[in-house]
């Protein structure tokens, strides 16, 4: 039996798989209705965040959202080789983006994760394709703007569409906890509220640090998460 399954789950309620949580976000309406609306406009604009505070599912959105007429292609920079041909991914990766190409297509949105490992080259490339009309929209998400590698012709394109992700408050916290567990009495408001000041601010660990909370607590046989369970991740701290 799976830890989850005493708690009278049927899977990991803690999943952090963006594309299948893409609708659980929080604190994030500003965020989706930014990049629904740039991606509608026609825009280069990027997501500027820290680690684990939702680029990744910000973007899974605007696939979800625009990818019914199979015209969106994800591309996570962090597995390319720098040395790649973003041109070549694209057409390797999505057959239908070579087929479209040959028709001088329009429409194209391409959403580009961890952007701060791809060459400026490549980014160039991109901004070429955008000006040919070839793609209709393009969203990077990195870590830091200024460490992505922008030329400034490239960062003239994008302007002030720079939207960078909200920090989250407790009560967001609470509510994406219980957004994923619903009536269950696993946690209460007051150890996710201390679990989140263990996250440093970050959703991502939020949910992987209540999943260790929440294990540590099935392994004693209770049936909620207790103070003294968050020992556990003051434990991964001194590790």
């Amino acid at each position: 039996m799976e830890w989850y399954e005493k708690f009278e789950f049927d899977e990991d309620p803690f999943s952090i798989d963006p594309e299948e949580n893409h609708d659980k976000l929080v604190g994030m309406d500003e965020a989706k209705e930014e990049i629904i609306y740039r991606v509608e406009s026609g825009s280069i604009a990027v997501i500027e965040g820290l680690p684990g505070t939702g680029k990744t599912t910000l973007l899974m959105v605007a696939a979800r959202k625009f990818g019914g007429n199979r015209n969106v292609a994800y591309v996570d920079c962090k597995v390319l080789d720098k040395n790649l041909n973003i041109t070549q991914v694209l057409l390797g990766k999505y057959s239908f983006f070579g087929k479209l190409f040959n028709k001088k297509p329009k429409n194209m949105i391409v959403l580009l994760d961890n952007v701060s490992v791809l060459s400026q080259k490549n980014n160039e490339r991109l901004k070429y394709y955008f000006d040919q009309n070839y793609i209709k929209s393009v969203i990077f998400a990195t870590e830091r703007y200024s460490g992505a590698k922008f030329s400034e012709s490239l960062k003239d394109r994008i302007g002030n569409r720079v939207f960078k992700i909200p920090k989250l408050k407790d009560q967001d916290a609470i509510e994406i906890i219980r957004k994923r567990i619903g009536d269950s009495e696993l946690f209460n408001d007051d150890i996710i509220a201390k679990i989140f000041k263990l996250s440093h601010g970050s959703p991502k660990e939020l949910l992987e640090n209540c999943r260790k909370a929440a294990m540590e607590a099935s392994r004693k046989d209770r049936n909620r998460v207790q103070l003294v369970d968050l020992k556990v991740l003051a434990g991964d701290k001194n590790e």
